[in-house]
């Protein structure tokens, strides 16, 4: 594939916010290689701080999310909480979502996926047509979006460092349940577009909540939220999802990788991992998955589900996220 970015508007390519912060929005098109009379594009989202960074964090969205699960409303927005300790952030509609160009569901696939973040990788490390590059690149992942990012720098090595949220190696009952939970996109209520393709599929009304959210942990309008900012995933990325859990491609990342997840993850508990009761446990399980020199570093965050960022220890994960990002990468310099 190949790759190229551009910004959909005239010459004035970045815009300061009233914060401060530089936004420049971008367009990465991309001519997959089996079908080169073929054009993707994936939209992004670029903020960097008012000082400027060296870092760019690529936030990759699990399946069912787009670039909005970055930025829930007020204390639980991440973008802005990287922002302010330093690091630019890049929001991107992976391929199939939001803003981003929607092929035929079966070919929204890991690999499609994968090939088009490795292009946008490369983009970042080149310079935008704003003139910002970065030294160092980092994706941070939510479920699907953290396998992707596994599999992306297993066969690329072209990042400093990952962070893996709301994905393990071993998965809870309900996991093998969610299949049912599924209903095409174009008959949600809330995601209501006809044009959907065939095989574009989310969450019906009212089963969200439990595959993602655990309600002890979340307040009521953040989950009317969550249900809000539904996306959709295709049947090809179903089809392929089980590509991203294989030990070679975790073990082949040789840059540091930090883990988080939920303590109460509907998707990813079993007893292989005391159901994720403390950190410890999950470290014990998850060491074997990783090589050494990814330093794995493993979190557990109380009373929270899949969706870490939705729930009101949001903000913690978030903190460790940051102070882990500034010692990795400050060692690494």
């Amino acid at each position: 594939m190949t790759t190229t970015a551009v910004h959909p508007v005239g010459p004035d390519l970045a815009e300061p916010a009233a914060d401060g912060r530089v936004r420049e929005d971008l367009t990465f098109r991309v001519r997959p290689a089996a079908a080169p009379e073929t054009e993707w594009q994936l939209r992004g989202e670029l903020l960097i701080p008012e000082q400027g960074a060296d870092t760019v964090q690529v936030l990759l969205p699990g399946l069912t999310y787009d670039r909005r699960y970055w930025t829930v409303p007020g204390a639980y927005d991440y973008a802005a909480h990287m922002l302010a300790a330093g690091y630019a952030v890049l929001l991107l509609d992976r391929l199939g979502t939001g803003a981003s160009s929607r092929p035929a569901a079966v070919d929204v696939t890991v690999d499609s996926n994968v090939e088009t973040i490795h292009h946008v990788v490369q983009e970042l490390r080149a310079g935008t047509p704003a003139g910002h590059s970065f030294a160092k690149v980092v994706t941070v992942g939510h479920s699907f979006g953290s396998g992707l990012a596994i599999v992306e720098a297993a066969r690329h090595a072209d990042v400093d460092a990952l962070v893996v949220t709301g994905m393990l190696h071993t998965t809870a009952p309900l996991y093998d349940e969610v299949i049912d939970f599924f209903h095409p996109g174009a008959e949600d209520p809330v995601i209501a577009d006809p044009d959907l393709p065939q095989w574009y599929l989310t969450q019906r009304p009212g089963l969200r909540a439990r595959m993602l959210e655990h309600a002890e942990g979340i307040d009521p309008e953040l989950s009317d939220h969550d249900e809000l900012i539904k996306s959709t995933a295709t049947l090809g990325e179903g089809e392929s999802l089980p590509q991203t859990y294989l030990p070679e491609y975790s073990l082949a990342v040789k840059v540091p990788v930090l883990l988080v997840v939920g303590e109460h993850d509907a998707l990813f508990s079993s007893a292989d991992i005391g159901f994720a009761a403390d950190s410890e446990a999950v470290h014990a399980f998850e060491e074997g998955f990783y090589c050494p020199e990814a330093e794995l570093e493993t979190h557990v965050i109380p009373a929270t589900g899949h969706s870490l960022n939705v729930h009101r220890t949001a903000p913690e994960a978030y903190a460790l996220t940051a102070r882990w990002l500034h010692r990795k990468l400050s060692a690494s310099a």
